[in-house]
């Protein structure tokens, strides 16, 4: 399949990239105490599903929200979070569901 199709290498890299960064930055969050109601991580929640939306993945908060609990349900993606810092994959998904019930 991937042999017809030409990969896109930047927009991955790019895609992968601004995860990270996201993921950083609700781990500082979370670090710092901000609580899901702050205004501030609702930014930061804006900001990465318009990046999502801007590069060809249709996603809004509602979706937004199964995607992260999905992740609590995943062990790949839990231990992902979690590795990176404890509390950090339920964090998301609170964070996630109250921005979704301000929209």
């Amino acid at each position: 399949m991937l042999a017809n199709k030409e990969i896109q290498v930047e927009d991955l890299n790019e895609k992968a990239t601004e995860s990270r960064q996201f993921l950083q930055s609700l781990s500082d969050a979370h670090k710092n105490g901000w609580a899901v109601t702050d205004e501030k991580l609702h930014d930061l929640i804006e900001k990465h599903l318009n990046f999502l939306n801007s590069h060809g993945l249709n996603i809004d908060a509602k979706s937004f929200v199964s995607q992260t609990r999905f992740f609590l349900e995943d062990d790949f993606h839990r231990n992902m979070l979690e590795r990176q810092q404890l509390g950090l994959c339920y964090y998301l998904c609170i964070a996630a569901e109250t921005y979704a019930s301000l929209k």
